[in-house]
């Protein structure tokens, strides 16, 4: 059987992992091999990104970091597609271009640069789902989380959205209204994919 390769992407408090979480359970259940994961990974490099070593690097090196990271990602993933398994990705290429064009402290990469930079080395999925939701809701449940990273800035956060909704238009992704239910959300996935696994 052949697997899937699955991306969810979204802004901070959109609900992906959770999802992504939900997703896999169901796929389970119907008998498929599953695999979760995330970027950035847990590999080296992604773990370097994520523990804050990276602190005092330039915008444009930081995203380097990011590609790099998910070179390694996609050669893992291929295997794993063609294994049969269903990979189920909460975020991947879009969430660079997405986090890295939007101003953040002044600065900002160009769009189409981190587009460019990307598209050697990434897998292009069966599906792409970006969970859209209101700004000020997302800051809501990002608040009832505790501790908000530099990213998690309400201004920010709209810039991200709107190059997000950007990307769905120019690669195809599926909008999903991320602020229902999470049987709504699930359903509605569930719904979108069946032709693919």
């Amino acid at each position: 059987m052949r697997g899937a390769f699955i991306v969810f992407e979204g802004i901070d408090g959109s609900g992906k992992t959770t999802i992504c979480e939900r997703l896999r359970g169901e796929l389970e259940k119907r008998g498929r091999k599953v695999i979760l994961t995330q970027e950035p990974t847990h590999d080296e490099i992604g773990t370097f990104i994520r523990n804050g070593s990276v602190r005092g690097i330039s915008q444009k090196a930081e995203a380097l970091l990011f590609v790099a990271d998910r070179a390694i990602h996609t050669d893992r993933i291929r295997e794993l597609v063609d294994d049969g398994y269903v990979v189920i990705c909460d975020r991947y290429f879009a969430s660079t271009v997405a986090y890295q064009s939007s101003p953040l402290n002044g600065e900002c990469l160009d769009r189409e640069w981190l587009i460019e930079m990307n598209r050697p080395i990434i897998m292009k999925p069966d599906k792409t789902f970006l969970l859209d939701i209101d700004v000020d809701l997302s800051m809501e449940r990002v608040n009832v989380r505790g501790e908000r990273s530099k990213f998690e800035d309400a201004e920010f956060q709209r810039s991200v959205r709107r190059s997000y909704l950007g990307l769905a238009k120019q690669f195809d992704f599926a909008i999903i209204d991320a602020s229902r239910t999470q049987e709504e959300i699930l359903g509605d996935v569930m719904g979108r994919i069946r032709e693919i696994i």
